[in-house]
């Protein structure tokens, strides 16, 4: 009778630490949700806006027609607006000026 009782009291607490586990474990998954948000609504607010060649070329430092040359060469493969232009993301922008660092060197 007595380890009857004693395994009941057992079993609750466990019961009770699990559920302790599983809320606490809701609650780490709902932050890493909301930081994922963030990270995915800033990542879609920068590549939503769009900068022409010469916007482009003026951010890099070099001249317009250094674009085209690298497109020709295929050292760059820009995104094409609805009239067949290339365009560029800030995030394309970024790793043009990471690309432009490294052969400097």
């Amino acid at each position: 009778m007595v380890l009857e009782i004693l395994f009941e009291a057992d079993k609750t607490a466990l019961e009770k630490l699990i559920e302790k586990r599983e809320h606490k474990e809701q609650v780490i998954d709902s932050q890493i949700e909301e930081c994922d948000k963030k990270v995915f609504h800033k990542c879609t607010k920068r590549s939503a806006k769009r900068y022409n060649m010469t916007q482009t070329a003026r951010i890099l430092g070099v001249h317009r027609e250094t674009l085209y040359y690298w497109i020709k060469k295929g050292w760059l493969k820009p995104k094409r607006d609805y009239r067949n232009y290339p365009v560029f993301t800030v995030l394309d922008i970024e790793e043009l000026i990471k690309w432009k660092d490294t052969i400097k060197c």
